[in-house]
């Protein structure tokens, strides 16, 4: 199969563009597959998926970090088309995946006994005849088959800016997979039968990507009798080593919110919490699918291009995430609220300051997102690998003081705290002095970041008045209303602001040079 080649800004725009659209389709699939769950199973059950989600995020961490090693190193080799170098490193990856999913399997069997202490209400489960370690280990065989077949495969399309094709497959399946389970939700009501159809479909997807890898790339998956040696996997396992501790952040960070909630309050709350979470998760991949869309052409530009233009794409790449996550820290705030209210009753509405507090954790989290990807594309994993295990600490004392007073809301706080004191404050400074060799001051990085949310800040609360005041009584109109007030007034308000700045123009000259821009100038003409 001959693989065609394109500029790197025509790959971003392929994987962004279908990126967004298979994320749009998935969030139209699940909020309607989640509307015909709550209707036909209950909160108890939308609890008990949530939960074995997160538990299962945390026993990835067996992965350790090495897809993001590898990832960093195939930059160049494919960049240069050194088929060679390629196969030893997919080699070395293939080997190494085999073992984490058996690593994973082993840790899925032995937490299986267990869940009893993990789960609050795990009587409750089982007079609602739910069978938790069933389900569980479904759950686990779907995550173990993605290591032991695919992994490997598809890190060779990724890195060579082709992750479009990923997405497209991703769509199909996801489509056919919720349509199942939809049916099954209606005409059986089985929950058993609703977990198998993930996993069954998963484990389809996963050979569906493999297939088309070995198909596009034959060459990278040869016999190579050539190893990497010792020196170069010392030198890949003590990245993993600091990657692992990142991972575990990242995880932690988030995964246990759900934990201490079920261990704390019981799982009903984490079945009113998981819907304000689905409204999170969704525009948080929403803006992961705008950040993985680029990330391989970022990593080939680290590899070729001057220490200035990649600081130019950083910045760049740091407004839009503002303007992304700044609307949606936004819109949560003011209108999750309302959206919950129509979308599954008021039983389900869980007061302020509960949105504000998940719109600032989503716009941390995009920040922190940024950061990351260019730690990953540059290196830059050793220094500072102690900042996550900081994070981990205040993450979980916080969280777990806090959520005995204030439930809900004190495990978002926690989480806050935690981004704001261990990333938001020393990420930067590892970055502009490690992956950009000190081109410009962390301050500069400081100084703009904290203004940005300032004017959010203010934005927030002029959108909250405003709604107040734009409000016709009838639910479904005021949502609409308020949710286009919150979609506009953040990107028209930076935009003015910031319009003569290098960044804007640029992002204005792109626009002017878009294809649409062009037909539309040739149509008036």
């Amino acid at each position: 199969m001959e693989v065609k080649q394109y500029s790197r800004t025509k790959n971003s725009m392929l994987n962004m563009g279908t990126g967004l659209f298979s994320q749009l389709t998935l969030t139209l699939l699940r909020f309607v597959s989640r509307t015909v769950f709550i209707q036909v199973l209950g909160v108890s059950y939308l609890g008990i998926g949530s939960l074995f989600n997160n538990i299962l995020s945390l026993l990835s961490l067996s992965e350790l970090g090495i897809g993001s090693a590898i990832l960093f190193k195939l930059y160049k080799p494919m960049a240069d088309r050194d088929e060679k170098r390629v196969r030893i490193l997919v080699k070395f990856f293939r080997r190494a995946y085999i073992v984490i999913g058996l690593s994973f399997l082993f840790l899925g069997l032995l937490m299986t006994p267990f869940l009893r202490f993990i789960i609050k209400d795990y009587d409750k489960l089982e007079v609602l005849n739910i069978n938790a370690p069933v389900i569980f280990l479904l759950y686990v065989l779907q995550s173990v088959s993605s290591y032991l077949f695919s992994a490997y495969r598809t890190i060779v399309i990724k890195t060579d800016q082709k992750r479009y094709i990923l997405n497209v497959v991703g769509t199909i399946y996801d489509f056919i997979t919720i349509g199942i389970q939809i049916a099954i939700l209606v005409f059986t009501q089985n929950f058993m039968l609703y977990v198998s159809t993930v996993v069954i479909m998963g484990i389809l997807q996963t050979l569906t990507n493999a297939y088309i890898s070995t198909k596009m790339y034959p060459w990278a998956f040869k016999k190579e009798e050539e190893s990497m040696s010792s020196k170069e996997q010392t030198s890949i396992f003590k990245d993993c080593g600091a990657l692992f501790v990142f991972k575990v952040s990242g995880v932690v960070l988030k995964a246990t919110d759900n934990l201490v909630l079920s261990s704390i309050k019981g799982i009903e709350y984490v079945g009113l919490y998981s819907n304000y979470y689905l409204i999170y998760l969704t525009i948080n991949q929403f803006v992961q699918k705008f950040h993985s869309g680029v990330k391989e052409s970022m990593g080939n530009a680290y590899a070729k291009e001057s220490i200035a233009k990649n600081y130019f794409i950083f910045e760049l790449m740091n407004f839009i995430t503002i303007l992304l996550k700044g609307t949606a820290c936004v819109g949560i705030a003011v209108c999750s609220n309302e959206f919950i209210h129509l979308w599954v009753g008021d039983k389900y509405v869980v007061p302020q300051p509960l949105p504000i507090l998940i719109g600032i954790e989503s716009l941390f989290v995009g920040l922190k997102i940024n950061l990351g990807q260019v730690r990953n594309i540059s290196g830059a994993f050793r220094q500072a690998w102690y900042r996550p295990l900081i994070g981990i600490a205040i993450n979980i004392v916080v969280s777990v003081i806090l959520c005995h007073y204030i439930g809900i809301c004190g495990v978002i706080i926690g989480t806050i705290t935690a981004d704001i004191l261990a990333n938001f404050m020393i990420d930067p400074v590892i970055i502009h002095k490690y992956s950009f060799q000190g081109y410009k001051p962390a301050s500069y990085y400081y100084k703009k970041n904290l203004t940005f949310i300032l004017i959010l800040a203010v934005v927030e609360i002029a959108d909250f008045l405003i709604c107040r005041v734009v409000a016709t009584g009838l639910p479904i109109v005021d949502f609409v209303l308020h949710a286009i007030i919150c979609l506009v007034s953040v990107p028209v308000t930076f935009l003015l602001i910031y319009q003569k700045t290098d960044v804007c123009q640029y992002l204005f000259e792109k626009v002017r040079a878009s294809k649409w821009m062009q037909r539309n100038k040739r149509t008036n003409s």
